[in-house]
């Protein structure tokens, strides 16, 4: 009996540590980001009024995963690389989509953001 506990136990030991290598290193992971703003897009590029709520909860989503500095500097620089990358993107509308879905980004957003400072 003791012995399949403690193979249990190993077994548990093991598979936590599969799983905590398995997470990305800090909260932000850029395909989860861009997995969550596919929803933006008919706002982003047509003609499209206002964002919809899916597109402002997921801007929350993309948010709430960059906490520290350096995750929000790295979802910047993997949110504006997918931005040159997504024809008839509107910046302007790219630049308002935080305010209009109520979510505060912690820095003001323009077209020519400097991501270091």
């Amino acid at each position: 009996m003791k012995r399949v506990s403690t193979s249990v136990f190993g077994l548990a030991i093991m598979l936590l540590m599969t799983v905590a290598a398995m997470k990305p290193v800090n909260g932000f992971s850029c395909v989860q980001a861009k997995l969550s703003l596919l929803t933006c897009l008919p706002f982003l590029t047509t003609n499209q009024q206002s964002p919809s709520s899916a597109c402002c909860n997921g801007v929350s989503v993309v948010r709430a995963s960059a906490r520290t500095k350096p995750e929000l500097r790295e979802a910047c620089e993997c949110l504006k690389a997918t931005a040159n990358k997504t024809p008839n993107l509107n910046k302007d509308k790219v630049v308002q989509l935080p305010k209009l879905c109520n979510v505060d980004v912690g820095f003001p957003i323009s077209k020519d953001i400097d991501f270091n400072t």
